[in-house]
């Protein structure tokens, strides 16, 4: 399974990466830098050596350390996280970097302690924590074998790695770990590093001012680039940094044949263009029916979704009418990016979900009995005495709307009934 590394690296088509590339002897756009640089006395073998496993990183600050994606969670999610996050990142001048020691390994180094730069890395850590899936047994006994402090193996426990927080440092990575190396040979590779770098370090400093993704397709595979995303700042736009405000459940009820997934299903095609408006589609045990036209679902058998459930794919699930509906964990990213979701629920579900969402926004759909009948006869999907039992579950749940729920009225046209709902919505 893929993991996702967030780091800083410099932007692949500028002197920085060329130059770090040269010197690790790899260029993660995906193929090799050309020859490594030679240390005169040092062998060229022992030089490829000393910086083996930082080629298979790539030249890079890491920000938030590599993990694989928490079920239910995808690519998109993590791209639209990393968009609406550097939409409100200011970048930072990286003018005082120097070559030194990192613990026991070489790197460049801020001069002094940088708290901004921490304080980025530590939004970066906890921002995306959504999308990290849990580390597994190998990984923690991998972790701990190089002997952890208490408060690391919290931080290891908190988010997966053990150098957050207060223990987190800024650096570039220009070595393996040198523990095992005379002191001679690191003096050497010391020097020659800071001979390599330092015309650029005098004429062009580096701006931390994007976040870069890179990917390992498989456990063991050299870190690729994959995606780079520039603070809004970066052109010297001013912005305040932080996180992005969450956005809202918009969670839709009402009556069963009121109307509320051709509502919905109109609501999809007007604010199409709204890349700030998610529809979550919801997975029910129910074949898409022929004559299907109002919500495309995702048909799942009644096995299959309790294996789903179980895997911890739903953020919401509930029964029904027999049936089995749920709505995948991956609006939570939706949410943190904030984009408001539109999700089409269930009355009876309205104890939970304003547990898992107190702020959530419930619009109530409401009709004339005769109307909804009516909508229940057209769609043809229930016989009549299924029909006769909603309607009779939809009399002993209408007296149960909120005191703070929007009403909005589908007794005529889905245009008028969409327009009120776009005005509760305070996007008319």
């Amino acid at each position: 399974m893929a993991r996702y590394a967030l780091y800083f690296a410099p932007s692949p088509d500028s002197t920085w990466w060329r130059t770090a590339s040269h010197w690790l002897g790899r260029d993660p756009m995906g193929g090799q830098a050309g020859q490594q640089l030679g240390v005169p006395t040092l062998p060229a073998m022992l030089m490829q050596e000393l910086t083996k496993s930082a080629a298979r990183y790539g030249f890079h600050a890491t920000l938030k350390a590599p993990f694989q994606l928490a079920e239910g969670m995808d690519e998109q999610h993590l791209e639209r996280m990393a968009s609406a996050f550097c939409a409100l990142q200011q970048a930072l001048p990286l003018n005082d970097l120097v070559v030194k020691p990192m613990g026991n390994f070489l790197a460049l180094r801020p001069a002094a302690k940088r708290e901004d730069i921490n304080a980025l890395a530590m939004r970066c850590v906890s921002y995306f924590d959504l999308l990290r899936a849990a580390p597994d047994a190998a990984y923690l006994a991998k972790r701990r074998h190089i002997g952890l402090s208490e408060r690391q193996e919290a931080l290891l426990q908190r988010w997966g790695y053990p150098y957050t927080e207060e223990e987190y440092r800024f650096h570039l990575t220009l070595s393996d770990s040198l523990a095992q190396q005379d002191p001679e040979t690191v003096y050497q590779l010391r020097k020659a590093a800071e001979a390599h770098f330092a015309e650029l370090l005098d004429k062009e400093p580096m701006s931390l001012d994007a976040l870069s993704i890179f990917r390992e397709d498989h456990p063991g595979a050299d870190f690729v680039f994959w995606r780079r995303f520039p603070f809004a700042n970066a052109s010297g736009n001013a912005v305040i940094s932080g996180i992005p405000q969450k956005g809202r459940i918009v969670f839709v009820v009402g009556d069963s044949g009121v109307g509320k997934d051709s509502l919905i299903s109109w609501l999809r095609q007007r604010c199409i263009e709204n890349s700030k408006l998610i529809f979550a589609r919801r997975v029910i045990t129910r074949p898409t029916q022929a004559n299907e036209q109002t919500e495309q679902h995702e048909a799942m058998s009644t096995e299959a979704f309790w294996q789903a459930a179980a895997a911890g794919q739903f953020c919401m699930q509930w029964q029904a009418h027999n049936l089995h509906y749920g709505v995948r964990r991956g609006i939570q990213a939706d949410l943190q990016a904030g984009r408001d979701v539109i999700v089409n629920g269930s009355r009876e579900y309205l104890p939970q979900l304003l547990i898992q969402y107190p702020d959530a926004h419930i619009v109530w759909v409401v009709a004339d009995q005769q109307k909804i009948k009516q909508r229940m006869q057209n769609r043809q999907r229930e016989s009549g005495a299924e029909m006769q039992g909603r309607l009779h579950r939809n009399q002993q749940l209408s007296t149960s709307i909120p005191a703070n729920a929007s009403i909005v009225e589908n007794n005529g046209s889905i245009a008028d009934a969409g327009e009120a709902f776009l005005k509760v919505l305070g996007l008319d």
